[in-house]
């Protein structure tokens, strides 16, 4: 294709005016280049538009957002190398940013052959409340029973365990502070920290190692790391920020595996619903053990524990998306995403009919309330939704 034309084809793309014929050239053209050259492109393309501002109505630009996320599986089959296909969501996220023109966007994302979906204000799940997910809520049970509702309290102190004061921060967080240098503590006595379904909560353990936990997760852990190790037990996701001390390795037990370390970041999702345990490393090294396999990995690696240890390379910021405010899936079944739905916005999920085993990716703010994330889903056209009371039924 000649330069004359992809000039061409740019003026007309900011104007919305592309064809369906030239949309086909036009990303044809785009796959022929190299990672400069698209780079190139892409600079040039988004100072092309970054002025005009009235080409779409905010609500369309939203919807076309959702669309693009959700519907990026259909990039990750057309064999595009994987920069690639970061970079065109780039270019996606830039046109709905400043926007601009959808038209060959909306074709890219539909790049498998489905047709292009109309949207509109009739997709919308009516219900009667806005349903908003969870926040920084966890029951604290100490070693003789007691159980600690934190969320009643502001800050302070909740409990005195043999020595150690457990605080509750101006932030929030859970903190232990030694307050008695010479207290004994039977090796046996722990806490247990339960987060809910819609609750989510970080904990400073007496070692100084932080945990965050996710939603419908459960941590047990001794409160004086007496012996060679520091080892605690997870159900569930949390991630781990280790304080490093060679000398007392920290060891986390979950779903018949376990993962070492001496100090180090990483995150474990073993919530045992169907779903393999995986650990994924952001810093430093960790072993992996389950039964008599051991396996290091090291960062951006993840393992999937079963009878074997399979170790696969991720995107980080996938995988800490839950940490960080945000749904995230990448190459996900329908079953997996209503997993994570359901444990934020603490509702039942029901299937009716033969349910979609197409793969999303995307990611979606957790701030959103249960409404507006089913809608971005819907908007793939994949899947419908209903809503009644806290029970969300899924149909074709």
């Amino acid at each position: 294709m000649e330069r004359i034309d992809v000039e061409q084809l740019k003026q007309k793309l900011i104007h919305g005016e592309l064809t369906e014929p030239e949309q086909q050239d036009f990303f044809n053209w785009l796959k022929q280049l190299d990672q400069p050259e698209l780079n190139t492109f892409m600079e040039e393309y988004s100072a092309s538009f970054e002025q005009k501002t009235d080409s779409l109505a905010v609500e369309q630009h939203e919807e076309l957002a959702n669309k693009i996320e959700m519907r990026l599986d259909a990039l990750a089959a057309s064999n595009i190398p994987f920069w690639k296909r970061s970079a065109f969501k780039l270019m996606a996220a830039a046109a709905v940013l400043f926007l601009v023109c959808s038209s060959i966007f909306l074709y890219y994302a539909n790049l498998k052959g489905n047709k292009r979906n109309t949207l509109s204000s009739s997709t919308a799940i009516p219900h009667a409340k806005p349903i908003y997910g969870g926040s920084d809520k966890v029951l604290l049970i100490l070693s003789n029973g007691k159980r600690i509702e934190v969320n009643n309290f502001t800050k302070g102190q909740l409990a005195v365990e043999n020595g150690y004061s457990i605080e509750k921060q101006s932030n929030g967080f859970l903190k232990y502070r030694k307050i008695n240098a010479n207290a004994t503590l039977p090796f046996s006595n722990s806490n247990t920290i339960v987060t809910p379904r819609g609750g989510q909560y970080c904990v400073n353990l007496p070692d100084g190692s932080k945990v965050w936990l996710n939603a419908e997760s459960k941590l047990t852990y001794p409160v004086v790391f007496s012996g060679h190790t520091r080892k605690i037990a997870l159900q569930g996701e949390a991630y781990f920020e280790v304080a490093h001390n060679p000398k007392k390795p920290f060891i986390v037990d979950f779903a018949g595996s376990n993962v070492k370390v001496l100090g180090t970041h990483f995150n474990i999702c073993a919530y045992g619903d169907g779903e393999k345990p995986k650990t994924t490393l952001l810093q430093g090294s960790v072993e992996i053990s389950t039964g008599d396999r051991k396996k290091i990995i090291l960062p951006g690696q993840q393992a999937i524990s079963s009878h074997n240890i399979a170790i696969v390379n991720v995107d980080t910021n996938h995988v800490m998306g839950w940490k960080n405010g945000n749904f995230s899936f990448e190459h996900e079944r329908i079953g997996t995403v209503m997993g994570k739905i359901s444990r934020w916005y603490d509702v039942d999920i029901k299937y009716q009919g033969e349910v979609t085993q197409e793969e999303f990716v995307g990611s979606i703010p957790k701030s959103r309330n249960l409404e507006e994330v089913l809608h971005r889903l819907e908007l793939t056209g994949l899947l419908h939704f209903k809503i009644k009371g806290r029970s969300v039924t899924i149909m074709p």
